[in-house]
């Protein structure tokens, strides 16, 4: 069997992600992502706005591989940021046709990602919204941590984004998430839960006083 060393490039090409900022650090201010970990964060996201949508698991699958390749492009056309877009157009569509082209799958990809870009399907619109959900939470994570740019953006998009969502489960993770804070899902399960005292005592060591 031959093997189409196309398939090495493609993984080259995703791998390359790994080592690539977001572009948004300049508007931020700071940020600890990368388009990979984005692509990654937002296909978890997918599959859940999907589950929570009452999407089948497969419909919730699909929607969580398109948030995987939906920035894959940017391996050829770099990332650009918010102020960046306004001025300059990139050629995705050439970045997408050449990146699977030579590919027995290649059409099939074509095809998954025009789904997104079109945004007609509910498969399209949670991967969508699965996208917009993990830029607010570097948002979030870092206006936690005191960065005031963050917040601006995290309540401006609770105005110009959240409303414009194209499903109601992603508006309610959204609208948790601004009640909440990053640590949350680790101190409710390990601090405040059942057997409170014995937890902080294991944090806490001999300085823990009942």
């Amino acid at each position: 069997m031959t093997f189409n060393k196309r398939i090495l490039y493609l993984i080259e090409q995703a791998g390359s992600l790994l080592q690539t900022p977001r572009s948004h650090v300049r508007n931020l201010g700071n940020a600890f992502d990368t388009v990979a970990s984005h692509s990654h964060h937002a296909s978890i996201i997918a599959y859940c706005i999907a589950r929570m949508e009452k999407l089948n698991q497969t419909e919730a699958m699909r929607a969580s591989v398109m948030a995987v390749y939906h920035d894959l492009a940017e391996a050829r056309t770099g990332d650009l940021d918010f102020v960046s877009k306004n001025y300059t157009k990139d050629n995705e569509e050439k970045a997408i046709s050449d990146q699977f082209h030579g590919l027995e799958f290649g059409n099939e990809l074509k095809d998954l990602l025009k789904e997104y870009e079109e945004r007609k399907t509910k498969v399209a619109k949670c991967a969508k919204d699965a996208d917009s959900i993990s830029q607010m939470y570097i948002e979030w994570n870092l206006m936690w941590r005191g960065n005031k740019l963050a917040k601006m953006w995290f309540d401006g998009d609770f105005l110009d984004r959240v409303p414009h969502f194209y499903t109601v489960s992603a508006q309610q993770i959204a609208k948790a998430m601004k009640k909440s804070n990053p640590n949350d899902w680790w101190w409710s399960e390990f601090v405040t839960k059942d057997g409170k005292a014995k937890n902080l005592k294991h944090l806490m060591g001999n300085n823990y006083k009942k």
